[in-house]
C-alpha cells in the first residue's frame, strides 16, 4: 500500500500490471480513507463500505507477512443487491444519491477532525508516507509546513475552552483558505498545531504560502461573546529534494 501497486487475483489467475490501486478502481486519485494503509500500519484487518459506479462494495483489507515484506490483501465484494437502506420514502432517482452521500459521510468520519473539519492525525500517518514515496519515485520535491498557534494556552485561560475551540476553527478556515494548489492538503496535527503537505512544491513556494498564512492570521480579529482579540502563529518549513538536485 505504500506504493499503491496492485497485483490482481481473479478467476484463478494472478496478474501484476503497472497499475496503482486508484487507477485500478477508476478513481484517478488516492482514497482519503485508505483502509489498506490502516491495515498495514496497525497490522490488523479493516472493513469499509464504498459506493462507486452505482454499485456498493464491501472492502476488507487483511495484512499478510511474506518472507521479505508485508502486503495487504484487499477483498472486494459487490453487495449492491444484498444490503438495504431504509429509503422507502425517497424516489428511486434520489435513493442512489442518498446512499452515496451516506457512505461518503461514513468514510469521512474516519479521517476528519471533528472540531475543525480538516484532516486528522490518522490521515497524516496514512497519507504522508505515500506522498513521500511518490515524490521520491517521480524525482520531485515535497515540502511540509508546520503551524503552531502562539500562546494558545493564554487564549484558553482567558476565554475558556469554547473560546479556544472557536479560535481553532477560525485558524483552520484561514489556513485552508490560503491553499491554492489542488495537490496540497492540510491536517490538524494535534492541539493547536497544523500541518500542510505540498507534494511537488519547492521550498520557495512553501515560504510564500507560509507568509500569506502568517499575514492572514495576524490581520484577523476574532470575536467571542463581547471580546475581540487577535493571534499570531509560528511556522516551520521542511523540504525534501530529489537525489541529485
Amino acid at each position: 500500500p505504500l506504493q499503491k501497486k496492485v497485483i490482481e487475483y481473479g478467476n484463478n489467475e494472478t496478474s501484476a500490471e503497472d497499475l496503482r490501486c486508484y487507477d485500478f478502481r477508476g478513481k484517478n486519485t488516492i482514497c482519503d480513507n485508505c483502509i489498506s494503509m490502516r491495515a498495514f500500519n496497525d497490522n490488523t484487518t479493516y472493513v469499509k463500505i464504498e459506493y462507486q459506479n452505482d454499485k456498493t462494495f464491501m472492502i476488507t483489507a487483511v495484512p499478510y507477512d511474506l518472507a521479505d515484506r508485508k502486503v495487504v490483501i484487499e477483498i472486494l465484494k459487490d453487495i449492491t443487491n444484498s444490503v438495504f437502506f431504509n429509503t422507502n420514502h425517497i424516489r428511486d432517482d434520489a435513493k442512489l444519491i442518498e446512499i452515496h452521500t451516506l457512505i461518503e459521510n461514513m468514510n469521512k468520519l474516519a479521517f476528519s477532525d471533528a472540531l475543525t473539519g480538516l484532516y486528522n492525525r490518522r490521515y497524516i500517518l496514512e497519507k504522508l508516507p505515500v506522498d513521500l514515496i511518490n515524490t521520491a519515485l517521480l524525482a520531485k520535491d515535497i515540502t511540509i509546513i508546520m503551524v503552531d498557534i502562539d500562546d494558545f494556552k493564554d487564549v484558553n485561560d482567558k476565554y475558556g475552552h469554547l473560546g479556544g475551540d472557536l479560535t481553532l476553527k477560525r485558524v483552520a478556515g484561514i489556513l485552508s483558505g490560503c491553499i491554492i494548489r489542488s495537490s496540497d492538503w492540510i491536517a490538524r496535527f494535534g492541539g493547536e498545531k497544523f500541518m500542510i503537505c505540498m507534494p511537488g512544491a519547492k521550498r520557495e513556494v512553501a515560504k510564500a504560502l507560509a507568509e500569506n498564512m502568517r499575514h492572514a492570521l495576524e490581520s484577523t480579529v476574532i470575536r467571542y461573546n463581547e471580546n475581540e482579540f487577535s493571534i499570531t502563529a509560528s511556522f516551520g518549513i521542511y523540504s525534501s529534494k530529489p537525489i541529485g538536485n
